[in-house]
């Protein structure tokens, strides 16, 4: 559960502050968050008009006013760095919603969110579509796909991939583990969000980034165990 009142709020500024309102809203700000926006310099008239109006949404509702951080187009080390030093300033867990402004501000920031080492979660709504198609990245999503599991629990993953439904006797019968072994390997794949369980006997199933963490392991190394039945 975030604890809101130490949350930090970071968006991308565009033409546009409605989607900043929504997201303040739906996340039920509080007065001790700091809301920093983040947008091309120098600002346009449109944006300075946005900016103009998010400021004056939050003093009319007792929030922190916004800080806006103007950062240069230009080469994208020297872009990240501004962002990154905002950022590491700011008190997590980090909420970001970056459905406004220039394409290259997005990416910056975003790349800064997810180097800061903090906890996150990223919001982008797609242009033109409503808030119900928003795109939500979690601190969870990266390290399951960026984080190297060991080679006992890569295998295991790997027995569930190609076997979905599995048990746990019959991956310690695959695995040549026993049951607790597997067990408590379970709990970190769960904790990643790489694996869930089902049913009265806790049948075992890949998520979507847990086929996808092997599917890019066995595109890099072009191979995958041989398949084991399950009697």
């Amino acid at each position: 559960m975030i604890a809101r009142a130490l949350a930090s709020f970071i968006f991308t500024l565009g033409f546009h502050e409605d989607f900043i309102l929504r997201r303040l809203a739906s996340e039920r700000a509080q007065p001790g968050n700091r809301i920093v926006v983040m947008a091309a310099k120098p600002l346009t008239g449109a944006s300075k008009g946005a900016f103009q109006n998010l400021t004056a949404y939050c003093v009319r509702t007792g929030l922190s006013e916004p800080e806006l951080i103007e950062i240069a187009p230009g080469d994208f080390t020297t872009m990240l760095q501004a962002a990154s030093e905002t950022i590491d300033r700011l008190e997590e867990p980090l909420i970001a919603d970056l459905s406004g402004g220039m394409r290259i501000l997005v990416v910056v920031v975003y790349t800064a969110i997810i180097t800061s080492g903090k906890r996150y979660r990223v919001y982008i709504v797609p242009e033109a579509q409503d808030q119900s198609a928003q795109i939500e990245i979690e601190t969870t999503h990266i390290e399951a796909l960026t984080k190297e599991l060991p080679e006992e629990k890569t295998k295991i993953l790997e027995t569930i991939v190609r076997n979905p439904g599995i048990t746990i006797p019959q991956l310690a019968r695959i695995t040549k583990k026993s049951e607790k072994t597997i067990a408590n390997h379970l709990t970190e794949l769960k904790k990643l969000n790489l694996v869930i369980t089902r049913g009265k006997t806790n049948n075992i199933y890949p998520t979507k980034l847990g086929e996808l963490k092997i599917k890019r392991k066995t595109t890099k190394t072009q191979r995958l165990p041989e398949s084991t039945g399950i009697e």
